[in-house]
């Protein structure tokens, strides 16, 4: 190959001075290699290494080899002249967050915020935060993937602290906004477990634990379950419904609770409108009563109830008296979504009222009966029924306190016995 003319300076300034260089094929016993130098960095100083890859077989021909040399050194040329950083991923990931929280199109909300610091600070940083972000390649990767299988987490959630590690690497860009540090990743090198989604727990309700779960309950967790089940809406979402959202026959999904405090919802599909059974709607009025403003489910001081709240004193404790699987609010959700399949119900509506992408089908894209024929939509909630009996008689009204206050509400829910 044509080496590098001797200069003074730095080996910085060198290594800045280095640009294109053509490698020098050899003809091996069984075939051919070539050889090139590439710079790294070892304890934060640039150095130099000689790299040799082999190219193919004998049965490549001469003019054959140079060009899969040429073909090597064309990606090791543009990675040549970008420098290598001695900051460390650490820093970037710090930048990366901020960029996702501040950025114009399409931020992050904090609830995806909260979770991404949480993933870095416990799981990607005390394994990578103090190497240069030029040096996470497939190598560190495969590393970190190592580490997280030893921790006992599961292949979905080692794929998704992966895909956040590799998001930071992308985001290294120049003032043109190109990517700095491409890196092609090798899944098959990474060895990171497989997700078999058979093995994903997913629970899930049946009519019998729904009916059981309503008729046991009482107040607010009474009609929370209730509703739950009956409109499959996020834990999220229904916490931060307000009485303003509800008009007596269905709800407005257009903000989320997190942290107790109000966010948009997941995602733009899940701002929508939900119609519920007569029945269902029927008690949801009853337990408003004449309230015109506020949180349909709140604390006594007004505030949203927190999800771990109503989850951890709530729910859990009534699953473990009845004897059910612990789980979370999503399992009233997937029984929705269920039973709503087995009903057949048209899948324009099913999707509007879960709140999910119509994907690539155009046909309900044309559909706007889900949008705009509130008539119909009712017609079909009314026809879909809720799919698990309601109690026939729910929790009485506590009366309110003169010497302490207003008691945490306990309102009458008469079901209909229509």
């Amino acid at each position: 190959m044509v080496r590098p003319r001797a200069v003074n300076g730095t080996s910085e300034e060198k290594m800045s001075r280095r640009r294109f260089q053509r490698g020098r094929l050899i003809e091996l016993a069984n075939g051919w290699s070539c050889r090139y130098y590439e710079d790294i960095l070892v304890d934060g100083k640039r150095q130099r290494k000689r790299v040799q890859v082999f190219l193919g077989t004998s049965e490549l021909t001469k003019r054959q080899a140079q060009k899969a040399m040429s073909d090597t050194l064309a990606s090791v040329n543009d990675v040549m002249h970008k420098p290598l950083t001695t900051t460390t991923f650490r820093q970037y990931a710090k930048l990366w967050i901020e960029d996702c929280k501040n950025r114009k199109q399409n931020p992050s909300k904090r609830s995806t915020l909260a979770l991404r610091k949480s993933v870095l600070e416990k799981h990607v940083l005390p394994c990578l935060g103090d190497i240069p972000l030029s040096s996470v390649d497939n190598k560190a990767m495969r590393t970190l993937a190592a580490v997280l299988d030893k921790k006992g987490l599961k292949p979905q959630t080692i794929l998704n602290v992966l895909t956040i590690t590799k998001s930071v690497k992308a985001s290294a860009t120049d003032e043109n906004g190109n990517q700095l540090y491409t890196t092609k990743w090798n899944p098959k090198f990474i060895d990171a477990p497989t997700v078999k989604r058979e093995q994903q727990r997913r629970p899930i309700f049946t009519a019998d634990q729904v009916a059981s779960i309503v008729t046991a309950a009482t107040g607010r967790l009474q009609m929370a379950a209730i509703l739950f089940a009956a409109s499959g809406l996020r834990a999220g979402e229904l916490l931060g419904l307000e009485c303003r959202h509800f008009d007596g026959a269905s709800v407005t999904v257009e903000q989320s609770i997190w942290g107790g405090k109000k966010q948009e919802p997941k995602t733009q599909n899940a701002k929508r409108y939900v119609d519920l059974h007569p029945d269902v709607a029927s008690l949801l009025k009853q337990f408003i009563g004449d309230r015109k403003s506020g949180f349909i489910f709140e604390t006594s001081s007004g505030r949203p109830i927190g999800q771990s709240n109503i989850l951890n004193h709530g729910l859990h404790p009534l699953l473990t008296k009845l004897g059910i699987a612990k789980c979370g609010f999503h399992a009233f959700r997937r029984f929705r979504n269920t039973f709503l399949r087995k009903q057949r119900c048209p899948d324009s509506i099913l999707k509007a009222w879960m709140g999910h992408s119509i994907g690539g089908d155009m046909s309900a894209l044309y559909d706007r009966s889900a949008q705009e024929d509130s008539t119909y939509r009712k017609d079909v909630a009314l026809a879909m029924g809720i799919g698990f009996e309601l109690p026939k008689l729910l929790a009485a009204k506590r009366p309110k306190s003169p010497e302490v206050g207003v008691i945490g509400r306990q309102e009458v829910l008469t079901a209909c016995n229509d």
